[in-house]
């Protein structure tokens, strides 16, 4: 007669299914691993901290059977959004430069600046 042993941690990651973050089926252990290598990337790329956590959730089927489901969740960190700065006018217009704002130098007299050298060099 052959003794079962009892399963640890380490077979119920290698037998376990569960989805990863990216949607695809996979053995708990190497979601483990797929999970731990997405969020040091992040944290090599923000230089902040991250989380990840391995939930098993043990149901009770029947006398002695058991169900077992597995997730792998991160926290990953992530940059700042960038400000995109605009300005507005009275009628709520948009603009890239402050309307509101005095001009040291208007934008039509530099084309004509521009136009003007341009013929001077072609004549030379």
């Amino acid at each position: 007669m052959v003794e079962e042993k009892p399963i640890g941690f380490a077979e119920i990651a290698a037998m376990t299914r569960t989805v990863n973050s990216k949607d695809r089926t996979m053995k708990l252990k190497d979601c483990i691993d797929f999970e731990l290598r997405e969020l040091m990337q992040k944290i090599n790329e923000y230089n902040k901290g991250g989380k990840l956590t391995i939930e098993l959730n043990i149901g009770v089927e029947e006398k002695n059977e058991l169900n077992i489901q597995a997730e792998v969740k991160t926290v990953k960190p992530k940059g700042k959004k960038p400000k995109n700065q605009f300005y507005r006018d009275s009628k709520g217009e948009l603009y890239l430069d402050d309307p509101n704002q005095l001009k040291l130098i208007d934008s039509q007299t530099v084309r004509e600046l521009n136009t003007s050298e341009k013929g001077v060099n072609n004549n030379a």
